[in-house]
């Protein structure tokens, strides 16, 4: 292609004053376009700012320390910390009191008791440094995954899935690993959501070992928690035996929690009825603990089943009345599931992700209110006839009906005598 030719009479350009005048007309237009600004830190300016050391250590539960060194030509004047938590959008910048000096020396310790970091996740951080001539020097964000460093984990993967154990056993870990893989893509079908992309599973030896990490959610008693922000749960399973069927309880059980929060999201998880929530977890479990059966009649038997308008809620952490509740919601569900089919436990949880309350989510779905389902469920269970629940249901109706036969019938027996009567006049 020719380009141009000169007044002189050239015949036209030689290629290399092409390359070179493509190549400049390149560099012109890409200083001349805007560039997007990235949010966040920037890595190491080339300031008269050194930081010589940044590192950070904790203490699960307890504390993290952030330490710096950095130097200057000028007295440094201001130290920043920046912090931000995984699923959380928020940037923490805290100034970190200093002597200014032309070299510093610097920490900040967080109290993970007052303000924790979420267990088993990633915590980015960073330091501002400015000094007195004003400049300023922004380090590169690190990470650290906030674990339980309390134990030495040893972990296994397959597929999404990583295990991590405090014992160093192939059979246990590997146990864990198929049970976790199976009930994942059982539950994520019945839900029809796709499987998260990562899951960690954490191990603890004894339920005592676990309440440390579950102590900020308050509910010590219990045997697991899911972090489905995190796509992590937490379940004590003692390394003795026993432990395949505690695995295929508390496995699938979590699990649910993480495929729910993934079908609804983090705004709509928020919505989703405990009764559903944990119930649904309670019937996925692969092996149902056996005393929830004999809990659940011998409530029932005594007239001491929790309503479910009282289900809603959060559950009591009131340990007793807690494994109630949680026997209660998994027989609800299974009897929901029966009946209704595993599409209709999708369409409630999305119908309360789209901000329904507790009534209205079974309303909308279901058609009835949360009364005659209890009705129907109750019945179910003690193994009444749908028919006494309908009649049940439609009571007042009934009652109506049966009044005006009552009021009908002495108008129709006189009728009828009238009519005798006349008969016999004829005659």
């Amino acid at each position: 292609m020719k380009i141009g030719s000169r007044e002189s009479g050239s015949r036209g350009t030689s290629p290399i004053r092409v390359i070179l005048t493509l190549a400049i007309l390149r560099q012109v237009l890409f200083f001349s376009l805007p560039c997007a600004v990235t949010a966040g830190p920037a890595p190491y300016q080339e300031t008269p700012i050194t930081v010589k050391e940044a590192s950070v250590t904790y203490t699960f539960g307890q504390q993290a320390v952030f330490s710096i060194q950095a130097t200057a030509s000028a007295d440094i004047t201001a130290l920043y910390l920046y912090l931000q938590s995984e699923s959380n959008e928020r940037v923490e910048v805290t100034p970190v009191p200093i002597d200014p000096g032309p070299s510093v020396q610097a920490t900040f310790t967080r109290d993970l008791r007052l303000f924790p970091f979420p267990p088993f996740g990633t915590v980015r951080w960073w330091w501002e440094v400015r000094d007195a001539a004003g400049h300023q020097l922004t380090t590169p964000a690190s990470t650290f995954r906030y674990e339980d460093n309390r134990w030495d984990w040893f972990s296994r993967t397959a597929g999404p899935i990583t295990v991590h154990s405090t014992v160093d056993d192939p059979p246990y870990m590997q146990a864990a690993l198929d049970i976790a893989a199976v009930s994942l893509e059982r539950i994520a079908r019945s839900l029809n959501v796709p499987p998260p992309e990562r899951v960690d599973i954490y191990l603890y030896p004894s339920l005592a070992d676990l309440q440390a990490a579950l102590r900020m959610a308050g509910r010590e008693w219990m045997g697991g928690q899911a972090r489905p922000e995190l796509g992590a749960i937490l379940v004590a399973v003692p390394h003795s035996d026993g432990y395949l069927a505690r695995m295929e309880q508390e496995i699938p059980h979590e699990l649910t929690h993480l495929l729910v929060y993934r079908l609804t999201g983090p705004g709509g998880y928020r919505y989703v009825p405990a009764w559903l929530n944990e119930g649904l977890a309670t019937a996925n479990e692969t092996r149902p603990d056996p005393n929830m059966d004999s809990l659940l009649e011998r409530a029932r038997a005594e007239g001491r089943l929790v309503p479910l308008r009282n289900l809603c809620p959060p559950f009591s952490t009131d340990p007793a009345e807690a494994l109630l509740a949680y026997a209660e919601s998994g027989s609800l569900v299974r009897y929901i599931r029966q009946q209704y089919g595993d599409s209709t436990i999708r369409a409630l949880l999305l119908a309360y992700a789209d901000g329904a309350d507790c009534e209205a989510g079974v309303q909308r779905v279901l058609h009835v209110g949360l009364d005659p389902l209890e009705r129907a469920w109750r019945a179910d269970l003690s193994g009444v006839g749908k028919w006494l629940v309908w009649m049940a249901d439609n009571a007042p109706g009934l009652a109506l009906w049966g009044l005006s036969l009552l009021l009908a019938f002495p108008i129709a027996l006189a009728g009828l005598r009238s009519t005798k009567h006349g008969v016999r006049s004829s005659r």
